[in-house]
C-alpha cells in the first residue's frame, strides 16, 4: 500500500500534462470522460510495473492475470483504445501514475462522472468532525470513488475500513485506489440499505445521492417498511435524505459518530419537519453547519453537514457559507476555512449558536443556521402576526400557457396582480386585463385591504391592495394573501412595519433558503408583531399612506417629464 506521502509530493502540473496527454492521444476518436481517463492511467501502470511494452501482452496480462469484474471494467471502459496505456506507460514514471490515480482528477467532467464522488475539502472537514481513534471500524455509505476512503486511510493504518456502493464501474475504481492507496479496506458492491441489520461502526461517513423523494428511492430491501413501523412520520414525500441519515443512525454504536452530506431543503422545509422533531427529540442531532455553496462539480446549490451521535439535549448550528476560496467554476474548503469551522463548533460568534429543544421547537424544528443567526430585535407591545389573520392563501399555482388564455386584450372587471406589478411597495395601476374568471379562481383573489407578501425572493415585497367594488383581481402563487381583522389592526400599520429596519430584521428571521430564499405560511403566524393602540396604529398608517402618496405623485411627474423629453427634439424648428 502506497499512500501521498510514499509518492511524495503530488505534482499537480504532472497531473495536467498526463490529462493533455490522453486529451490529444484520444481527440476524434472517443468524447474525454475521467473514468476513461482513469482506466488508461490504471492499465499504463499496470504495463509499467509488470514490463509489458505491447498490445497483444497487456490484453493476455488483463485476461489471465486480473479479477472477472476488473477485467470486465478495463475492458468495457477502455475499449479498442487499449494502445493509450502503452503509450502512457513509455512517456510517464510508476511515480507520475501513482499521483494520477491518488487525484483522480474529474474538473469540467459531466454530471455522471462526478456525482459519485466527494470533494477533497469535504472530506478533510469530516474526517476532523469524526476524531477516529485507534482500532475503531469506519464506513463509507455510498463509497464512490472511494475519495473519503483513500484520504482517511492515510492517517489511521489501524483502522478497519469499509465501504459500499451501489454503481459497477465506481465500485471498481475505489477498489483499485484502495488497492493502492488504502490498507484493511473492504468494499462491497452492494445497496447500503442491505447491510446487515446487526453490522455497527464507530465511525461513518455518506455522501449519499442528493434530491431523491421516498417515492424514487427503490432499495428491494424491507428498511424502509421497517422503519416506517418505528417512525409513523415518514411520508411518501419525505426527503431520502432523512432516510439515508435513519440508516445511518441504524448501523453506529452506541458511542458512534456518523457526518453526512444532504441538501439544504431537507433541514427547513415542512414535508421533513415531523422526522426532523423525531430526530431532535431522540437526541440524534450534535451538529449542524450550512456550507458553501458550488463545493460539487455536479451543482451549484449549497448543501449542509451534519453530525449525528446519541445523547445531545440541544444542537450546535454552524453558518460556513462564506468560509471558502472562491473559484470561476467551483468553491474550495481551504485547510484555513476548516480550521475556523472547527473552531466555531467550540466558541460562540455571529456565525454560530447552540439551540435548545424549545427554541427549535417554536421554529418548527428548523435545522437551518440563518433561522436563528438574525439580529435578535425586542417587539414592543408584541403578538403572533397569526393571531390578526382571518386568512392568508397563495396566489393561483397558473401555469403560463393557462394565463396566456386568460388574459384580455380588452379592459374587464377582472385583473391579474405579479411580482413585477409590485414596486416600491407600490401596486401598479396598470395590471393586465383577464376574460371571465372561473369561480373555482374566486379563493385566489385579493380583497380591499388584503397585505400582499411575496414568498420567494429577497428583498421580499410588501403592499396593501385597494380593490374597487365590483372588481377582481387575481393574485399570482408567488403571493401570500392575507386578510387582517381590521377591528383589531390597521393593514397599513403592518406594511409600515415590514417596511422599517426593524420588520425587515424579524421577517429575515424566519426566512429559510440560500439560493431561493423563502418564506413559510406556518412561520408568519408564528411571527411575532407589535400591536399598540389602534390610535396609535391609524397614526403610523396615516403619516405612511401620505408619503406612499407624495411618492406616487413624484412618480407621476417624473413619468411626465420623461415623456416630454421624447417631444423635444421635434418641437425645435
Amino acid at each position: 500500500m502506497l499512500d501521498r506521502y510514499g509518492i511524495g509530493k503530488v505534482d499537480a502540473e504532472v497531473i495536467r500534462e498526463i490529462s493533455l496527454k490522453i486529451s490529444n492521444l484520444t481527440r476524434g476518436m472517443i468524447p474525454a470522460d475521467p473514468q476513461q481517463s482513469f482506466a488508461f492511467v490504471y492499465l499504463a501502470y499496470v504495463a509499467l510495473t509488470n514490463e509489458i511494452d505491447n498490445n497483444d501482452d497487456l490484453l493476455f496480462f488483463i485476461e489471465d492475470e486480473l479479477s472477472e469484474e476488473r477485467a470486465i471494467f478495463v475492458r468495457k471502459i477502455a475499449g479498442e483504445n487499449i494502445d493509450i496505456a502503452i503509450q502512457l506507460s513509455k512517456v510517464f514514471s510508476e511515480k507520475d501514475l501513482l499521483s494520477y490515480l491518488l487525484v483522480y482528477p474529474r474538473a469540467g467532467a459531466g454530471r455522471i462522472s462526478v456525482e459519485y464522488g466527494t470533494p477533497e475539502s469535504i472530506s478533510k472537514l469530516a474526517l476532523r468532525l469524526l476524531e477516529i481513534k485507534e482500532h475503531e471500524r469506519v464506513a463509507d455509505f455510498g463509497s464512490g470513488y472511494g475519495d473519503f476512503i483513500t484520504l482517511a486511510a492515510e492517517d489511521h493504518e489501524k483502522n478497519s475500513f469499509y465501504g459500499i456502493e451501489i454503481n459497477t464501474y465506481s465500485h471498481e475504481i475505489s477498489k483499485i485506489r484502495a488497492e493502492l492507496f488504502a490498507g484493511n479496506t473492504e468494499l462491497e458492491l452492494g445497496d447500503m440499505f442491505a447491510i446487515s441489520a446487526d453490522r455497527k461502526f464507530e465511525k461513518i461517513f455518506s455522501n449519499y445521492p442528493f434530491g431523491m423523494r421516498l417515492a424514487h428511492l427503490q432499495t428491494g430491501t424491507d428498511y424502509i417498511d421497517d422503519l416506517h413501523k418505528r417512525m409513523p412520520e415518514i411520508k411518501r414525500a419525505t426527503s431520502s435524505d432523512w432516510i439515508f441519515n435513519s440508516l445511518i443512525f441504524d448501523h453506529l454504536t452506541e458511542s458512534g459518530k456518523a457526518v453526512a452530506i444532504m441538501t439544504n431543503g431537507s433541514t427547513w422545509n415542512s414535508i421533513d419537519q415531523k422526522i426532523r422533531e423525531s430526530f431532535i427529540k431522540g437526541g440524534y442531532i450534535e451538529t449542524v453547519i450550512a456550507l458553501p455553496e458550488k463545493l460539487f462539480e455536479f451543482t451549484n446549490i449549497p448543501t449542509t453537514m451534519i453530525v449525528l451521535s446519541r445523547g445531545n439535549k440541544k444542537v450546535r448550528l454552524v453558518d460556513a457559507t462564506a468560509l471558502c476560496e472562491q473559484g470561476r467554476r467551483q468553491n474550495i474548503i481551504t485547510d484555513e476555512n476548516i480550521e475556523r469551522i472547527i473552531s466555531l463548533i467550540n466558541e460562540d460568534s455571529d456565525e454560530t449558536i447552540t439551540v435548545d429543544l424549545k427554541t427549535l421547537q417554536k421554529n418548527e424544528f428548523v435545522l437551518n443556521p440563518s433561522r436563528y443567526l438574525g439580529k435578535t430585535v425586542e417587539i414592543e407591545d408584541g403578538v403572533e402576526f397569526g393571531s390578526l389573520m382571518k386568512r392568508i392563501t397563495r396566489g393561483a399555482p397558473l401555469k403560463a400557457s393557462e394565463l396566456d388564455e386568460m388574459v384580455s386584450e380588452e379592459p374587464t372587471d377582472t385583473k391579474y396582480l405579479m411580482l413585477a406589478n409590485i414596486q416600491n411597495g407600490i401596486i401598479s395601476e396598470d395590471l393586465p386585463y383577464l376574460k371571465e374568471l372561473n369561480p373555482k379562481f374566486d379563493k385566489y383573489c385579493i380583497g380591499n385591504r388584503n397585505l400582499l407578501l411575496s414568498k420567494n425572493g429577497a428583498p421580499f415585497k410588501v403592499a396593501v391592495a385597494e380593490v374597487e367594488d365590483g372588481r377582481k383581481i387575481l393574485g399570482n402563487g408567488n403571493l401570500f394573501i392575507i386578510e387582517l381583522d381590521e377591528e383589531k389592526v390597521n393593514p397599513y400599520f403592518i406594511k409600515a412595519f415590514f417596511d422599517s429596519e426593524v420588520g425587515e430584521t424579524v421577517l429575515k428571521s424566519i426566512v429559510v433558503g440560500a439560493s431561493i430564499p423563502n418564506i413559510s405560511a406556518v412561520s408568519l403566524k408564528k411571527l411575532i408583531v407589535p400591536l399598540p393602540s389602534m390610535e396609535k396604529q391609524n397614526e403610523i398608517a396615516d403619516l405612511y399612506r401620505a408619503k406612499q402618496d407624495e411618492i406616487k405623485m413624484m412618480q407621476q411627474k417624473i413619468q411626465k417629464a420623461q415623456n416630454d423629453l421624447r417631444g423635444i427634439f421635434g418641437k425645435v424648428k
